[in-house]
C-alpha cells in the first residue's frame, strides 16, 4: 500500500472527518424521510447514524472492540481495546489472539513503523503472518525506522 495513503488512513483526524461527514449524511437522510415521511428512510438514517455516532465517541476515547471476542464471551469489558494517540492499537496480545485463531492475517502493511511490528512480532511470539521473510529476526525491515 502506497505508505502516503497508509499515513492518511491512520489518522485519526481522516476518521473523524469521515466519521462526520456520514452523520451529516444520515442527518440529510433523516430530514429528507421526515419530509417525505419516508419512515423506511428514517429508520435507515437513524441505524446509521447512531452507528457512526457509537464508532465517533470510541474514536474520541481512543478506544475500540475485538468484535470476535465480544461475540465469544458477550462481554463488553474484555473485548475492549485501547488506541494510542496514533490510533494504533495498544492491546498487542489481542492481535497475537486474532493471528493464532486466523481471524485476521497480519503484514507489515498494517503497520506505520517497523519498530511497532517489531513488538507485536516479540509479544506475539510467533511469525504466522510471515513478518520475518529472511529470518534474521528484524520484521520489516521495508518500513521507516521512526514516524516522520
Amino acid at each position: 500500500m502506497n505508505k502516503k495513503i497508509q499515513k492518511i488512513r491512520g489518522s485519526k483526524n481522516t476518521r473523524l472527518i469521515v466519521l462526520l461527514v456520514i452523520i451529516a449524511i444520515t442527518a440529510g437522510m433523516w430530514y429528507y424521510g421526515n419530509k417525505t415521511d419516508n419512515k423506511t428512510l428514517k429508520t435507515g438514517a437513524a441505524i446509521v447514524g447512531g452507528v457512526a455516532g457509537l464508532a465517533t465517541g470510541l474514536e474520541f476515547a481512543e478506544k475500540d472492540f475485538d468484535l470476535q471476542k465480544l461475540f465469544e464471551t458477550g462481554s463488553l469489558k474484555e473485548s475492549l481495546m485501547a488506541r494510542d494517540a496514533d490510533g494504533n492499537l495498544v492491546n498487542i496480545g489481542m492481535i497475537c489472539d486474532a493471528q493464532d485463531a486466523d481471524y485476521y492475517d497480519y503484514n507489515c502493511d498494517d503497520f506505520l513503523t517497523q519498530p511497532e511490528a517489531q513488538s507485536v512480532y516479540e509479544k506475539c511470539g510467533t511469525d504466522v503472518n510471515r513478518l520475518d521473510g529472511d529470518n534474521d529476526g528484524i520484521v520489516c525491515e521495508s518500513l521507516p525506522k521512526n514516524k516522520k
